[in-house]
C-alpha cells in the first residue's frame, strides 16, 4: 500500500505542478506544454491499471464478447466506443485505457485556462484517489458534464447541451443534470433557497416516491428495476470522504453574497446548493450515491470561482484536502496492521495500486 500511495503523492505534485503553468504561465508553448505533461502524468497511471474497481472484470468480459445486449444492455455511446475499439483489434485493457484517456483529455485540454489548475488538483485528491483510478462510463460522463457546465457558464450554451447529450449517451445518469442546471438560472433569496433545499429534502426521503422514480428509470432501461434494494436507508455516516466531496460546495454558500457578484454567479450559488442536498439525502438513501459521481462536476468547476470570491476560503479548502489525502492513509495502515484484509480499502474508495504488470 505504501508504494500506492507514493504514486498518488508523485501525481499530486507533477500534474499539479505542470497544471500550474498551463493556467499561470504568460506564454502560450509552455501552457500548452503543461497541458500535454499534465495529462501524460494522470494517464499513464490509468493506462497501465488492472483490475481496479467493481466493474473491470464485467467491462472485460462484455468486451470480449464485444457487447452483446444479452449480457448487459450499456448505454449506446459507450457501446460504440468499445465495439469501435473492439474492431481495430485493441485488447480489453487497451479499451479501458481509451477510456481513461478520453476521460483525462477532458479535463486537460478542454477545461478554459483560469480552471485547469484548481480542477486538476482536486480531481486528483477526490476522484483518482479516492476512487483508486476507477475510470470508468460514469466517470467519463463526469468529464462531459464538466466541460459542457463551462460552456453553459460562458453562455455557450448550444455546444453545452451537445455535451450534455453525449453524456447521457455515455451513462443515462447524466440526465439528472439537466433540471438541476436549468433550475440553477432561477434567481432566489436566501429564505428561498433554503426552504427549497428542505422540500427537496423531505420529497427525497419519501420512499413511495423514489420507487415511483424507479419505475419510470426501469421504462427507460428494464434493468434499472434492481435499483430497488438499494432503496434501503442507510445510517448517516459524514466521514472524511464525505466532508472532502461537500466542503467546495459548502464554502460556495458561505460566500454565496460574493459569488452572486460575479458572472452567472446564481447558477453556480444554485447548483452547489443541489448537489449539497443530493450528498445530503445519499447518507440517507443509498440509491442517490449513484448520482454523486455524475455530479461532481458542479464543486470540481466552482471551485475556482470560490478562489476568485475568497483566496482565505480557498486556501484552506486546499490545506484542508491535502491534510485528508494523509490522514486517510493513515487510517488505512491503523486498520490494515489489525486485520490484514486483502479487501480493505473499498470503504473508503482506497485500494492498492494493481499495473497491468503485474496482473
Amino acid at each position: 500500500m505504501i508504494e500506492t500511495y507514493l504514486l498518488y503523492i508523485y501525481i499530486l505534485i507533477f500534474a499539479g505542478f505542470f497544471a500550474y503553468i498551463a493556467q499561470y504561465d504568460k506564454n502560450a508553448m509552455p501552457r500548452m506544454l503543461g497541458r500535454i505533461l499534465c495529462f501524460m502524468f494522470l494517464f499513464v497511471p490509468a493506462a497501465l491499471r488492472y483490475g481496479i474497481g467493481t466493474d473491470y472484470k464485467h467491462y472485460v468480459r462484455i468486451y470480449e464478447n464485444n457487447f452483446p445486449d444479452d449480457m448487459q444492455k450499456l448505454e449506446p455511446g459507450f457501446v460504440f466506443i468499445g465495439r469501435v475499439c473492439h474492431f481495430i483489434g485493441l485488447s480489453p485493457e487497451m479499451f479501458i485505457a481509451v477510456i481513461a484517456g478520453i476521460t483525462i483529455a477532458l479535463i486537460c485540454f478542454y477545461i478554459p485556462r483560469n480552471h485547469i489548475f484548481t480542477v486538476v488538483v482536486f480531481y486528483i485528491l477526490s476522484f483518482i484517489y479516492l476512487n483508486s483510478y476507477n475510470l470508468s462510463r460514469q466517470c467519463l460522463a463526469t468529464s462531459l458534464l464538466l466541460c459542457g457546465f463551462s460552456l453553459f457558464y460562458n453562455n455557450q450554451k448550444i455546444k453545452a447541451f451537445l455535451l450534455f447529450v453525449f453524456a447521457i449517451l455515455i451513462h443515462y445518469s447524466s440526465v439528472v443534470a439537466l433540471p438541476i442546471v436549468a433550475i440553477s438560472f432561477v434567481k432566489m433569496n436566501s429564505f428561498l433557497r433554503f426552504g427549497l433545499i428542505v422540500l427537496v429534502f423531505i420529497i427525497g426521503i419519501n420512499e413511495k416516491f423514489m420507487l415511483m422514480l424507479i419505475d419510470v428509470a426501469a421504462l427507460i432501461n428494464p434493468r434499472n428495476a434492481r435499483l430497488t434494494l438499494l432503496l434501503t436507508k442507510t445510517e448517516i455516516n459524514v466521514g472524511i470522504t464525505n466532508i472532502i466531496m461537500a466542503l467546495p460546495s459548502a464554502l460556495i454558500l458561505l460566500n454565496s453574497k460574493k459569488i452572486l457578484r460575479q458572472n452567472n454567479g446564481t447558477l453556480i450559488v444554485n447548483a452547489n446548493a443541489f448537489f449539497l442536498i443530493l450528498l445530503t439525502m445519499s447518507y440517507l438513501m443509498a440509491i442517490l450515491s449513484r448520482f454523486i459521481t455524475v455530479l461532481f462536476f458542479i464543486p470540481l468547476f466552482s471551485i475556482q470561482i470560490l478562489y476568485n470570491a475568497n483566496r482565505r476560503y480557498a486556501q484552506l479548502c486546499h490545506l484542508f484536502l491535502i491534510g485528508c489525502f494523509i490522514m486517510l492513509f493513515l487510517r488505512y495502515i491503523e486498520h490494515h496492521s489489525v486485520t490484514k484484509s486483502q479487501s480493505f480499502g473499498i470503504g473508503f474508495g482506497i485500494s492498492p495500486y494493481i499495473s497491468i504488470f503485474n496482473k
